[in-house]
């Protein structure tokens, strides 16, 4: 790992006005992702082939500033509460402005014995740690639901194979919008993300932007706009993707919210038409998800506070997405009450 502006490529790709604006010392809660590693063997049945189990793994996005020799331990319970294992991150320092990346470590090279094959809802607590300060702060703690889904055969040699996976049907109604400042702070284009569920490529997935009833932008053509999946949580195993969750982001070339005119053309400026706009996302041509935003007479997306009272500061605008489940069966649309962001769900939100 290394010291990076990690805000810019982690898995949102938020645009920020400025690093300042983000909390000092936090971690930001939509870096952080809990994933079921796949072990294609029991450590308990070491005799057996194809006797799968998972151990978890965490990894997120930290703001600085952290002081040099610092570093994180990241403690895992089981079911009913009790210890399970801990992991600790090599040591390091963020200067002011800057973000780190963080994950824990990976499976063992020979069988690991901190697998399991259980299901249910484990918890995790995450502690930022300084031997020379002799601090000791805990920065996030959170629980995390596993399920299982059969991926063996009749053959009795792999009647152990499970696809391990973490629900995360919590996502799936909140969506994120922001103005690239960071490519070209004087004509910001817009982005926007979504989580969707399901194998789902771009040629079977477009988003389209109205005003007014009429439609000004689409993804689907190349010189308007482009959607594409970022870093997908896949439940190895499951190859036909039912427990893999992706998140989309919609970037409109030619919707800016406002400009440098001397520098663009062919382009829809927001600041020139404030007020409500809409967002619906076509997969193989039905829709599965809208939502709506509101653009000032500045240009700048309407702040709902959201993401301020949720510690977002900085990184866009959080928006409620209404999903359409027409092409994505078995979705627990009431998971973001509970669930979200891994049992700390936001403050003053509601899914549509």
């Amino acid at each position: 790992m290394k010291k990076i502006f990690a805000i810019f490529t982690f898995i949102f790709s938020f645009s920020l006005t400025a690093l300042a604006q983000t909390p000092a010392t936090t971690i930001l809660k939509p870096t952080l992702m809990v994933r079921a590693q796949l072990e294609r063997r029991y450590w308990k049945q070491p005799d057996l082939p194809n006797f799968w189990s998972w151990k978890p793994q965490v990894s997120f996005s930290v703001t600085g500033p952290i002081p040099d020799a610092s570093f994180f331990t990241v403690e895992f319970t089981t079911t009913d509460g009790k210890p399970w294992f801990s992991w600790e991150s090599r040591p390091f320092s963020v200067e002011a402005g800057q973000t780190y990346d963080v994950e824990s470590g990976n499976l063992a090279s020979n069988i690991d014995k901190t697998t399991t094959i259980a299901t249910g809802t484990f918890g995790f607590k995450i502690t930022l740690k300084n031997n020379l300060n002799g601090t000791s702060q805990e920065m996030y703690r959170g629980t995390y639901k596993v399920g299982k889904k059969f991926a063996g055969t009749t053959n009795v040699n792999f009647k152990n194979q499970y696809a391990f996976y973490v629900e995360h049907d919590w996502a799936l109604p909140i969506g994120y919008i922001s103005l690239n400042t960071r490519e070209n702070p004087k004509s910001p284009r817009l982005n926007v993300g979504m989580w969707m569920r399901g194998n789902i490529n771009s040629d079977r997935i477009g988003a389209y932007i109205f005003y007014n009833g009429k439609q000004i932008a689409n993804t689907k053509s190349t010189d308007k706009g482009v959607a594409n999946e970022v870093k997908p949580i896949i439940a190895e195993g499951d190859d036909s993707g039912e427990f893999r969750w992706g998140y989309w982001k919609f970037d409109f070339f030619k919707i800016l919210g406002y400009a440098d005119e001397s520098s663009v053309s062919d382009v829809f400026i927001m600041k020139k038409n404030p007020g409500i706009y809409e967002i619906k996302v076509l997969l193989d041509d039905e829709i599965v998800r809208t939502a709506s935003f509101t653009v000032g007479s500045d240009g700048k997306l309407a702040d709902n506070e959201i993401a301020a009272k949720n510690g977002f500061s900085g990184m866009g605008t959080i928006i409620p997405v209404k999903v359409i489940p027409v092409k994505e069966p078995g979705l627990n649309l009431q998971a973001w009450k509970t669930d979200a962001f891994y049992g700390n769900p936001l403050t003053d939100f509601t899914a549509q």
